[in-house]
């Protein structure tokens, strides 16, 4: 079965970016042992215009951040860039790890509710993104930061194949705190991966 290419990508300043690629290259190394035709392809680092930042009060202070709306446009052209350039590829999907946490203008001004992660399709093209501010807290060492971010890429793509969040230990089950999360196996229970399994093999794959 030709495989379905999933475009990765980051945004925002991160001290250890190598680390996001290690998160990817352990996704593709999962489908590769349970023989499942998915592959993430990095694309680089995606930069948005200054322009588009907005200043979000916490207790901390001012945040300077991206909001949804701005990232998921750029996430979008930068599909339709790689699909244009890459046609020999299906690839109709974007994944990005961004560094801030993800917040969204509702129609009041200055109101804004947050998210760990978020999936959005226009037009049969699928946009994705998580934060990773989330899963760094209490992380004490680089390997535990690294499964829970690897854990979230796999929840995203389960729901971006349908899969819906199930009560078994399986990354599709959305944990009430982290040591929930540290706790869940690291991929999908059988009843998840029979259904990811089930629905690629309902998709019509165009042949290089």
């Amino acid at each position: 079965m030709p495989i379905d290419f999933i475009a990765a990508t980051y945004i925002g300043s991160f001290e250890d970016s190598g680390l996001l690629l290690e998160v990817y290259d352990e996704v593709n190394r999962y489908f590769m042992r349970e023989e499942l035709p998915i592959r993430m392809l990095f694309v680089g680092k995606l930069s948005i215009p200054p322009g588009y930042l907005i200043n979000l009060q916490t207790e901390a202070g001012t945040v300077k951040l991206y909001p949804l709306e701005a990232i998921l446009d750029a996430l979008h052209s930068k599909l339709l860039h790689e699909i244009e350039s890459k046609g020999s590829i299906k690839m109709d999907k974007i994944f990005a790890l961004v560094s801030f946490p993800l917040v969204s203008r509702n129609p009041y001004f200055d109101f804004y509710e947050q998210f760990f992660g978020i999936q959005e399709e226009r037009v049969g093209l699928r946009m994705m993104v998580l934060s990773v501010k989330p899963f760094e807290n209490g992380a004490e060492r680089r390997e535990m930061f690294k499964n829970r971010l690897l854990k979230g890429v796999l929840h995203e793509i389960g729901h971006s194949y349908g899969l819906s969040h199930c009560q078994n230990n399986c990354v599709m089950n959305p944990p009430a705190n982290m040591d929930e999360w540290d706790s869940r196996f690291l991929g999908y229970c059988d009843s998840c991966f029979l259904e990811i399994k089930r629905k690629l093999s309902l998709l019509e794959f165009e042949l290089p």
